[in-house]
């Protein structure tokens, strides 16, 4: 009797013993798949921010051309018909070019919806992704409004005139386009108003966005 009730307990530690070796592996399998999906997610993430960066930079870079665009404009007003044709073109293209950006936030999405983010265990991590993402959106708004606002204001002047007055397809009718434009209190003023405009470092900072990327580095880096 008691050598069967030792047999029974054995038995019993055994299988006792398999699950938990079983579930133990399973769930290190699992921790391993879990790590992966993380890592590729934030590898997305990542790669998104970065791709926010060179469009905020890219538009920065434009709205630099635009700012001594208009200060040419603005020092030259009086004397446009000394101008060369291709600098009166060049700057007139920088001036009235459409332009304007969206940052993406897809992968943060998929991120969330996908439960990964609870996954990546680091508060500070997930922090930084957040407070970039909300920077990308901030400085793409201010891009943005400034551009609506010029928008507006050359509007406005235009909107001032008689039509066709200010029409144009040749050089010889850009150069009196602008002299028209100059012309007009309100359109000396505007072109003054993006000649003074802060450099667009000031408000499109993404230093929060290259601290996100850094750390999702460190992290998968040391995972």
């Amino acid at each position: 009797m008691k050598d069967k009730l030792i047999d029974f307990i054995s038995d019993l530690m055994s299988v006792i013993l398999g699950i938990v070796i079983t579930f133990a592996i399973q769930g290190m399998i699992d921790r391993g798949h879990d790590r992966k999906e993380v890592a590729s997610a934030l590898d997305l993430v990542r790669t998104e921010l970065a791709a926010n960066i060179e469009d905020v930079d890219s538009l920065a870079a434009y709205l630099r051309q635009e700012k001594k665009a208009a200060a040419y404009f603005s020092e030259h007003r009086k004397n446009l018909g000394a101008c060369p044709d291709d600098s009166l073109d060049y700057h007139m293209g920088i001036l009235f070019a459409d332009a304007s950006i969206s940052v993406c936030s897809d992968a943060l999405e998929l991120l969330k919806n996908s439960s990964q983010f609870q996954k990546i265990g680091d508060n500070d991590l997930s922090m930084k992704i957040i407070r970039a993402y909300d920077s990308c959106t901030s400085i793409a708004a201010g891009m943005n409004g400034h551009l609506s606002e010029r928008g507006e204001r050359f509007e406005r002047v235009l909107a001032s005139q008689a039509p066709g007055q200010f029409s144009f397809g040749d050089r010889a009718s850009t150069r009196e386009f602008m002299r028209s434009f100059l012309r007009i209190t309100y359109g000396a003023y505007s072109i003054q108003w993006l000649a003074n405009q802060p450099d667009p470092g000031f408000y499109s900072d993404v230093s929060d966005v290259k601290a996100a990327i850094e750390a999702i580095d460190r992290y998968l880096h040391r995972k």
